[in-house]
């Protein structure tokens, strides 16, 4: 995550962006810092996320830029349990390997959670801009 800023004027100048990066537990970390940026009053003009940090950045940015919407992140992370994502089925598995299916585990388990915590279903109802 960083705080980017341009100095030299433009429609870009002094504008925030939390760059979110994916990486599995790297998730969890982001809520860390998002909190401290928000006790700092530090909110973006816009959020950018790969992988996890596109499901926190959808997270934060549809909800008030505030220390509790770090804190409700940490809560979610808290609650999660790996097969919340990646559900291990050994048929699924199998097929995956055997080429019968695009993937080992199924997407399914990652979509309700996704539903069930980000809020939104499109960028537009979002309260901060997202890419």
């Amino acid at each position: 995550m960083e705080r980017t800023q341009r100095s030299q004027g433009g429609p870009t100048a002094g504008r925030t962006a939390f760059v979110l990066s994916g990486g599995a537990s790297l998730g969890a970390v982001q809520v860390g810092m998002l909190r401290a940026l928000y006790e700092r009053g530090i909110v973006p003009d816009l959020i950018c996320g790969t992988s996890v940090g596109a499901l926190n950045g959808a997270f934060v940015a549809a909800r008030e830029q505030t220390v509790a919407t770090a804190d409700a992140l940490g809560e979610v992370w808290l609650g999660l349990e790996r097969r919340d994502v990646f559900p291990l089925s050994p048929v699924a598995g199998m097929m995956g390997l055997a080429g019968r299916r695009d993937a080992l585990v199924s997407e399914r388990s990652l979509e309700r959670l996704i539903h069930a915590h980000v809020g939104v279903d499109t960028f537009e109802e979002t309260r901060v801009r997202s890419t």
